[in-house]
Parts: C-alpha cells; structure tokens; sequence
C-alpha cells in the first residue's frame, strides 16, 4: 500500500491520475468487449430489418455523455500520463498504453466505425451490403477491444512497476 509519503518522494505518476486512467482504460475494454461478444452476435441473429433498426437504436443511444465522457475522456488521461511522466521512467509505458488507445481505439474508431455507423443511420431499408458491414465492424470493434484491454494492462504494469522501484 502507498503511503502520502510515496507521492512526495517521486516525480511519477500522482494516484489521482493513474486511478482514473486505469478505470477509464478498463471499463472502455469491457464495454467494447461486450459489444463485440454480444452485441454484434445479437444484431447478426436478426432479420435485415431487424437489425437495422436495433443497430439505429444502439446508435442512438451509445451518444450519451456518460459514454462519450468514458471514451474522450480516457484519451486525455493517458495524453495526461504521458505527458507528466514523461521525464520519468515511466515514459514508455505511457507512451505505449497512449498509442494503443489512440490508434487502436479512437482511431479505428473514426477510421472504420464511424463510416458503418453513419451508413446505417441514414439507411431508411437494410443495405444490401449490411452482412458486410456487420462483419466489417465486428473485426474493427475487436481490434479496439483488443487495443483497449492491452492499454489498460500496459499502464497498468507501467504504474506497478513504478511503485515497486520507489520503495
């Protein structure tokens, strides 16, 4: 267990940023975990227009700031990390849970997701292509589930790794 004594003998990573970053980085990898383990498996049992509409509605809903706050506002976390730990030995670590999440996550997620997502919410009857575009966004949300779990374990072991040396 750290103590407040900890904190002042190290120019790391304060607790108040590595709690959040960590919980932001974990509770994004189980949400895309869900979505792509039940989510998309739901959607792909239904009819065309049965999924069209259920992936309307999912669309709608995921826009909430509870979501959007979770999601945003883990990349500026770990933007955060990495710039304070930046002069610390920590800077790898940060530096690479970062990139996963940006590239892996935010970017996959305007990169791919965003194109299916606004495809769909403009269809009035299913595309003919909406298998694809299922499948399609079922292999980009792995990648940013993936990408969210090992951002998460990589500060996750950058931050405990921290600790132990500043015993």
């Amino acid at each position: 267990m750290r103590s407040v004594n900890d904190f002042s003998n190290r120019s790391l990573i304060p607790l108040a940023l590595e709690l959040p970053t960590a919980l932001g980085l974990a509770l994004m990898a189980g949400v895309l975990f869900n979505m792509s383990v039940v989510t998309a498996p739901a959607l792909n049992s239904l009819s065309p227009e049965q999924a069209l509409a259920a992936w309307k509605e999912i669309n709608a809903k995921v826009r909430n700031p509870l979501f959007s706050g979770t999601a945003f506002g883990t990349t500026l976390l770990v933007i955060a990390c990495t710039a304070v730990g930046w002069r610390s030995r920590l800077r790898g670590w940060c530096l690479t849970s970062a990139l996963l999440y940006g590239i892996g996550v935010i970017g996959t997620t305007f990169t791919v997701e965003a194109g299916i997502n606004n495809r769909i919410v403009a269809a009035i009857k299913p595309p003919p292509d909406l298998p694809r575009m299922l499948s399609t966004w079922l292999v980009a949300n792995h990648l940013r589930a993936v990408s969210a779990l090992a951002a998460f374990v990589v500060a996750w072991l950058g931050f405990h790794h921290s600790t132990k040396r500043t015993r």
